[in-house]
């Protein structure tokens, strides 16, 4: 009788605010739909408590986003709403945690650490980049993994999905598949507090669980953390773009959501992450040649569930050349 929590954050009304770099992160069409699906799976396959699930989404429709703006993705919202998830869980909980939106990399706040032309990757609010507030910014990478690490210490079982990138140049692709995410950083003043907690214990934090090192090998996502004691799927590697495309011809969502809802449709009580990974990433990739969905740590764990699974080693097949 294990307590299920959620967090889903969707993000598809962006203000367009003009940073200082001429740099503009535009509306999308399914990130919002990817958390409606993922809200409507998780109540009622698994049976999760609609009290227990928080969503902060942006719906676009107008002038503003329909939902409330207590409900709206903005840095101190998101920032909140994991703490409260935090105080509210209890030791062997299952907690899952969707973002979809625009991801984003901006000038560091930690040049001491990441060097004068380092970059922090981020999670993007709806209103980056508006005029004359400082609290419209980024959830930078060391925020999360603090804020993820302050879960991790309740002893959760956690899993992570990030359904966005961090770069990928135009806003729309041939066919009707747009990129969540731009071609370029923003290179605007970054703050000097977070949310979070003080910097300076966020960063000693940081560093002691490994943040400033896992960059180093290619294959990494974007996010300068690697997951300790959780399951995080990110839908494309650090130098790769996050998609969303009609796939049935009308509505938008995102690659990695599409395919990971189609395969936990089918999924059976023995299904791990590494197995719904595996077929995510080569439905995935084999639509989309720059989009590698990647299965970091803990990918053993049974979907939504507390025991591991012993896996065999294999090699996924990405695409058949039927003809050859």
């Amino acid at each position: 009788m294990t307590t299920h929590h959620a967090l889903l954050i969707g993000v598809d009304h962006y203000f367009e605010y003009v940073l200082p770099n001429r740099l503009v992160y535009r509306r999308l069409g399914g990130c919002v739909r990817d958390i409606n699906k993922i809200y409507s799976f998780l109540t009622t396959r698994i049976g999760i408590d609609p009290a227990n699930i928080t969503k902060l989404t942006a719906t676009y429709g107008g002038e503003f986003p329909h939902e409330p703006e207590t409900e709206w993705p903005t840095y101190h919202n998101m920032v909140n709403a994991f703490q409260t998830l935090t105080n509210r869980v209890q030791p062997g909980d299952q907690v899952y945690i969707q973002y979809s939106g625009h991801g984003g990399r901006a000038k560091t706040m930690l040049p001491n650490i990441k060097g004068d032309n380092g970059f922090d990757e981020g999670l993007v609010p709806l209103d980056i980049g508006k005029p004359d507030d400082p609290d419209a910014r980024y959830l930078r990478d060391f925020e999360m993994f603090n804020l993820l690490q302050a879960l991790v210490d309740k002893e959760v079982r956690l899993t992570v999905v990030f359904d966005c990138c961090h770069s990928g140049g135009a806003t729309r692709d041939i066919g009707g598949a747009r990129k969540r995410g731009t071609g370029q950083p923003d290179l605007s003043p970054p703050p000097t507090d977070s949310a979070v907690g003080e910097l300076a214990d966020l960063v000693a934090r940081w560093q002691g669980g490994g943040g400033g090192t896992a960059r180093a090998a290619t294959n990494q996502v974007a996010w300068l953390f690697e997951p300790k004691g959780y399951t995080l799927f990110a839908a494309c590697r650090g130098n790769e773009s996050a998609f969303e495309f009609p796939f049935d011809g009308r509505e938008s969502n995102g690659a990695l959501t599409y395919w990971m809802l189609d395969t936990l449709a089918q999924a059976d009580p023995k299904t791990t992450w590494k197995m719904v990974a595996d077929r995510v990433s080569a439905k995935v990739h084999g639509q989309f040649e720059q989009q590698t969905p990647m299965l970091q740590r803990e990918g053993e764990y049974l979907v939504f569930g507390a025991a591991k699974l012993a896996g065999k080693y294999t090699v996924p097949v990405l695409k058949v050349d039927a003809a050859n």
